[in-house]
């Protein structure tokens, strides 16, 4: 029975790649929650009623 010891580099390199793509990940999510609190400030700005 032959033992087969484990290459780190190929884990390496797709840990490499998949915290590449979570960061890609969280810096699009960021942009659009960005965006959408920008355009819900607008629209609760929109609906305020002028105060007496």
């Amino acid at each position: 029975m032959a033992t087969v010891s484990p290459t780190s580099g190929g884990s390496d390199a797709a840990i490499a790649k998949m915290e590449a793509a979570f960061d890609a990940a969280i810096e699009k999510s960021a942009k659009i929650t960005e965006i959408t609190t920008e355009k819900k400030t607008e629209l609760d700005a929109t609906k305020q009623r002028p105060q007496n």
